[in-house]
């Protein structure tokens, strides 16, 4: 008799807090999954909202619960209740279209040395409804340096780590805020490679309560990551140079967009004066990179008002 072979176990992660009205959908974007094997442990981190009633609608998944202590501490614990070769950290708002799961264990099982393997997601507003967004053509692996220049991964919910390598180095950081992927990516590239396979596999959600809407938070916190990571490339001017690219990307990806925010509310409104100033001061920090992107927001905005 011939037997399939064995498909390797994937342990999905899903912290939560405040996102109860979200997880179910979560857990249901799991349960559409082509690879198998799989299993759903959900992280209760002291939420005031009804986390044990919505996974009880699901049998089988496991719910672990605990004081209100963080994200990075939530996804630790998740972490230590892990039974599979391989780890993803599902965010309790977002979703996984239906090839992600075998899509990664695919590009694991075609790069058995990786210690993550990534795929790209696509916005979502807080209703589930697709949002307009630049296809990503990024392929291949992220060495170490080229993650202190950029953060070429995104966020964790693309990402399926090998979960031994993941524990080797400590899990996620509890001295991080806001960016801890970016710092488990960089602490794990310093050891082992990775790899993009390139397929779309995941939907990360839009709303007022992501961190990823606070700019300025996240900029200190890429700054910060960055930041730890000089002992690391002293010695080194290649690494040196990659570091100060990486901070320097950092304040065009995070204030500039902060700033042509503001000119945006600015022009919206009629306040031509403070847009003018915010968009000069804009064009004199960033030249280069803000220069066509303020001609055509403001073209378009005068274009709406004729």
């Amino acid at each position: 008799m011939i037997h399939p072979p064995v498909q390797p176990l994937v342990s999905v992660v899903i912290p939560c807090y405040r996102q109860a009205h979200f997880l179910g959908t979560a857990i249901e974007s799991l349960l559409t999954q082509t690879h198998p094997s799989y299993e759903i442990i959900v992280v209760d981190d002291g939420s005031p909202d009804d986390v044990a009633s919505v996974v009880a609608r699901f049998p089988g998944v496991i719910l672990c619960r605990q004081a209100n202590a963080g994200l990075s501490q939530a996804r630790n614990a998740g972490l230590s209740r892990c039974s599979g070769e391989f780890v993803v950290f599902l965010d309790a708002d977002d979703r996984l279209l239906p090839n992600a799961l075998s899509d990664g264990v695919q590009a694991h099982s075609a790069y058995p040395g990786c210690a993550f393997v990534w795929g790209f997601n696509r916005p979502i507003d807080e209703s589930g409804n697709p949002l307009p967004s630049e296809p990503r053509v990024f392929s291949g692996g992220a060495e170490y340096e080229q993650l202190l220049r950029e953060n070429v991964v995104g966020p964790p919910l693309g990402v399926m780590f090998r979960r031994e390598m993941v524990a080797s180095v400590g899990g996620f950081s509890t001295a991080v805020r806001f960016t801890e992927d970016y710092d488990l990516y960089l602490r794990l590239a310093r050891t082992y490679p990775s790899w993009c396979h390139g397929t779309l596999i995941a939907e990360y959600r839009f709303h007022t309560a992501n961190m990823s809407s606070n700019l300025d938070q996240m900029l200190d916190g890429v700054l910060g990551v960055l930041d730890h990571q000089k002992e690391w490339v002293r010695g080194d001017g290649r690494l040196r140079r990659a570091l100060r690219e990486g901070r320097r990307r950092a304040w065009q990806n995070y204030d500039g967009e902060r700033r042509l925010r503001h000119l945006s509310a600015q022009a919206r409104a009629g306040r031509w004066g403070p847009a003018t100033f915010c968009a000069l001061a804009l064009l004199a920090r960033y030249p280069r990179l803000f220069a066509p992107i303020l001609y055509r927001r403001m073209k378009r905005l005068v274009l709406l008002r004729v």
